[in-house]
Order: C-alpha cells, then sequence, then structure tokens
C-alpha cells in the first residue's frame, strides 16, 4: 500500500505532464483500436456475408457491380446448369457508389428464395407478414438505428426516386453487409423503378464447393455470345476484390498508426526522463535508506505502466463509445462496412499500451537509479 500511495503522489505532483502523457497515450490508443476495428470490420464483410457455396453472377465490364443490368430470365438457364441447387434475383438501389460515408442501400429480394442464401434472424411472423404484403420491407439493425425507424414506420427515400415501404421487422445478421440494407420485395421494386425484368446480380447456389469453379466457367460461356455477358465467381472472393482498394487504404492507415506509437513512445519517454530527472534527489535518498536500484527502477516502471495502462482503457472506451453512439458505416462498392472493436482488439490495445510503458520509463530508470548519490544530489539544483 505504501508503493502504490508512493506512485500516486508521484503522479499527481506534475499534473500537467501526467495529464499530457496520459493524453498522448488515450489518442494513440484510440486510432490504434479505431484502425484495427476498421480492419476487423472489412474481413467480417467478407467471411460472413459471402456463402461458401454461392456463387455471384453480374453483368461483365461494369466499372461498378451494383450497376450491371442483366434480364431476370437468365435466372433460369442459370438453373438449368448441373450442380446448380437454386437461383435468386436481386437488383440494388444505391445512393451512391465507389466509396461514401452516408450509403442508403436497398436490395429487391426475392422473399422465398432469401433464406437459403442468407442467414438472417428475426421473428417468423414479422417474415411472413413481409413476404405477403406488396410494399413492405425488412431492414437491418444497424440502418434502423442508424435512422431510428420502428416496426410499422412508413418511409420514403427521395434521394431514391423516392421509393416508399412500410417497415414490417428489423433483423439480425451478425457481421454481415445486410444489417446495414433494406430489403424489399425485387418485383414491387423494379415497378416502382419503372425498370420491370432487370436484375443486378444473381445468386447461385452450388451443392459443393468443389465444384464453384466448374460451375462459374458453364455460367459465362451459357451467356458469352449474349449482348448481356456476365461475369462469374465465388462471392466471397467478388467481395474480397470489390473492396480490395479500400482495404489498401485500410492496411495504409495501419501503418500510420503504427508510426503514431512510435512517436507516441518517443513522447512518453521523454516525460518520464523529466520526471526522473526531477527525482534524482528523491532517489538517491531512497539509495541512502537502503532502497536496491532494481527497486527504485521497478518503481518508476510500475508509475509508466499504471499511466499508460489506464490512458490506455480510456482509449480503448473512447474508441468503443464514439463507434457504438456514432453508428458509423463506410460503403464501398455497394457493400456497408461497419468498424467492429471486438474483445480482442481491446486485449491488444491494453497490452500496447503497457509495452509502451515499459520501453518509455526502462533506460530513464536505468540511467536514474544507477547514478551514484552524491552525483545525484549535486545534479538538482
Amino acid at each position: 500500500m505504501k508503493l502504490l500511495h508512493l506512485i500516486v503522489h508521484n503522479l499527481v505532483r506534475r499534473p500537467l505532464r501526467t495529464g499530457l502523457t496520459g493524453l498522448a497515450v488515450t489518442a494513440s490508443i484510440f486510432i490504434f483500436a479505431a484502425v484495427l476495428s476498421l480492419d476487423r470490420g472489412v474481413k467480417r464483410i467478407v467471411d460472413n456475408t459471402g456463402g461458401d457455396l454461392v456463387i455471384t453472377v453480374f453483368e461483365r465490364y461494369k466499372a461498378c457491380p451494383p450497376f450491371s443490368r442483366m434480364p431476370v430470365h437468365y435466372r433460369d438457364r442459370i438453373a438449368s446448369i448441373p450442380h446448380v441447387k437454386e437461383v435468386t434475383a436481386v437488383r440494388f438501389v444505391l445512393s451512391n457508389c465507389q466509396t461514401t460515408t452516408d450509403l442508403v442501400a436497398v436490395h429487391g429480394i426475392e422473399p422465398d428464395r432469401l433464406r437459403s442464401f442468407r442467414k438472417i434472424v428475426m421473428l417468423d411472423e414479422q417474415y411472413d407478414t413481409f413476404a405477403n404484403e406488396r410494399g413492405a420491407a425488412i431492414v437491418g439493425q444497424d440502418v434502423a438505428a442508424k435512422y431510428a425507424w420502428r416496426v410499422g414506420d412508413q418511409v420514403t427515400l427521395k434521394e431514391l426516386r423516392g421509393i416508399s415501404f412500410i417497415i414490417r421487422g428489423i433483423f439480425e445478421s451478425p457481421g454481415s453487409a445486410l444489417e446495414s440494407v433494406i430489403l424489399v420485395d425485387r418485383e414491387y421494386l423494379e415497378y416502382s423503378l419503372g425498370q420491370v425484368g432487370i436484375a443486378t446480380m444473381f445468386l447461385a447456389l452450388v451443392d459443393a464447393p468443389e465444384h464453384i469453379d466448374e460451375v462459374s466457367l458453364a455460367i459465362d460461356s451459357q451467356f458469352a455470345n449474349y449482348e448481356t455477358q456476365t461475369k462469374s465467381g465465388p462471392e466471397k472472393s467478388f467481395i474480397a476484390s470489390s473492396i480490395e482498394d479500400f482495404q489498401g487504404m485500410v492496411e495504409f492507415s495501419q501503418v500510420v498508426a503504427y508510426l503514431a506509437l512510435l512517436l507516441m513512445l518517443a513522447a512518453v519517454a521523454n516525460s518520464v526522463s523529466m520526471s526522473v530527472r526531477d527525482r534524482l534527489r528523491e532517489m538517491a535518498i531512497l539509495k541512502t535508506l537502503g532502497f536496491r536500484r532494481r527497486a527504485v527502477i521497478r518503481m518508476v516502471l510500475v508509475e509508466s505502466v499504471f499511466l499508460s495502462l489506464m490512458a490506455a482503457a480510456i482509449g480503448c472506451g473512447l474508441a468503443a463509445l464514439v463507434l457504438r453512439v456514432g453508428v458509423f458505416s463506410i460503403g464501398v462498392e455497394g457493400y456497408t462496412i461497419v468498424p467492429h472493436l471486438s474483445a480482442d482488439i481491446v486485449m491488444w490495445s491494453l497490452v500496447v499500451g503497457v509495452v509502451l510503458g515499459l520501453l518509455a520509463a526502462y533506460l530513464p530508470a536505468r540511467r536514474g537509479a544507477r547514478m551514484p548519490i552524491v552525483a545525484a544530489l549535486r545534479e538538482v539544483d
């Protein structure tokens, strides 16, 4: 208890210095945790949105795949290909393409086939109501939270050609891009747009993973001589390639975050060095009273680690608060990426805070503890 009292006393001795040091660590850990959360969000989209047995079929030669246009009757030709168990047509309507922080995405789907391709969690009665009511919609929990929508709300999206619907359910699909999507009946959406019989993409469910490449090639060969040709492939690979450029930005952001940690390491080391210099006389007195060098070094290290750990915890807490309250999301090529601050990211952030404190304090503490008592007393005015 006496050691803890001494540590706290030393930390509050220079409140401005301690506060600035803690602020630097908090800021660096906040950036570190936020960037890792964005990277985790990208990985979750690929892992949880794409099906292992699902093939995506888009129009070939489209720079922005969600803007592809194919006749709905392609579905029957795809369904006739060997090893294809089921096919569904999907129509996208987006407020923007490329990258945006305020993407509104409406997917026109076939309610009787959706659950063969997507895992969503909601009340069966809500889903049945949606499936049997023209002009109804179900929405992901993220988009519902973002716009404060509730079941029974009548919504009109003026920015999307005035598309209107009644929300009949809110669903969960953990880690999937669907949680930021509005789902309506495909035919209703087509009539609302005045473009009947036009799909954005097809999803084909195959009977085994080893048949994915074979079926993808067969689909593209089927329409090779058509006016509108197709490009098919595994859904996970398609999603990964669609957000590849954004993934590169995330990786660059990680490099920036690591550089920020290095800069913070230098700043914290300088702060600890100044603190040790101010306390050389105190250290000399402690050694005179019988404290060993290791005990003095340990005291300084514990102080630095304690401060860094508290600051790191605050940084993680701020990151969690900002990501939760802000409901941040980024739309990339029709897929909505939501940062995910997982427990392992919090753990690693705290570990980084501890390591930051240890590395920053070790050399100044060792130098101060090894200084001869007389020299230490002369060092201070």
